[in-house]
């Protein structure tokens, strides 16, 4: 248990110790914003709704509007499942077809310059057709959840870059993503992990990105 301790604090320093990014950093015309799961169901009601998505409103549109005219593309992925969807064997019935959960939520519908893809999966990446990010430098994730969609689409992205020997720069940013937490499912715990992780894979994880 000792030994456990120890390697948790050792996560929490690396992930504490994370510096921030300057907007200016980047050359936003190379650059696009993906925002995973800023939908009704998780950030406004619903059977998994969690307040802490619901504190990503504000600071995820507000970033969201600052590069909306300034980066080259805009991805909103959004849960959207049917009864037949094999993910509702693991998880309660949410963000059903065509239903008030599964609209991203409507700060976001305000701004333009945003192209919204549904998902049957926790994974985005299987939603993109056609992969090509030649003209694109720097890929920004931000949404929910943090251990579940950010980190599997963010991975799997970096995962088929590397296979492909494709260098491309995935950052996510801390104050931009969060979790659900519940008792088995401690949030705290899981971001620290999961962006550790991130962090790791050779993800850019940035505390925040000043604008």
């Amino acid at each position: 248990m000792e030994n456990l301790l120890n390697e948790l604090k050792s996560i929490k320093n690396n992930i504490d110790n994370i510096k921030s990014k300057n907007i200016n950093d980047l050359n936003l015309n190379e650059t696009e914003l993906f925002i995973v799961d800023m939908n009704n169901g998780f950030a406004k009601g619903g059977s998994l709704y969690s307040p802490r998505i619901n504190a990503l409103i504000n600071p995820i549109y507000n970033f969201t509007k600052y590069l909306s005219n300034k980066v080259s593309n805009i991805t909103a992925f959004t849960d959207c499942h049917t009864t037949d969807s094999i993910e509702l064997l693991s998880y309660p019935p949410h963000c059903m077809l065509d239903s008030f959960e599964s609209d991203i939520i409507d700060e976001l519908k305000s701004i333009e310059n945003i192209k919204v893809i549904p998902k049957n999966s926790t994974n985005a990446f299987f939603t993109l057709k056609d992969i090509n990010f030649s003209n694109t430098k720097n890929i920004i994730v931000v949404g929910d959840c943090t251990d579940i969609c950010v980190y599997q689409f963010a991975i799997t992205l970096k995962s088929y870059f590397n296979q492909n020997n494709i260098s491309k720069n995935i950052i996510v940013p801390i104050d931009l993503v969060d979790t659900y937490d519940s008792e088995v499912h401690p949030a705290n715990l899981l971001n620290m992990v999961f962006l550790n992780s991130m962090l790791q894979n050779g993800i850019e994880v940035v505390k925040t990105i000043n604008y």
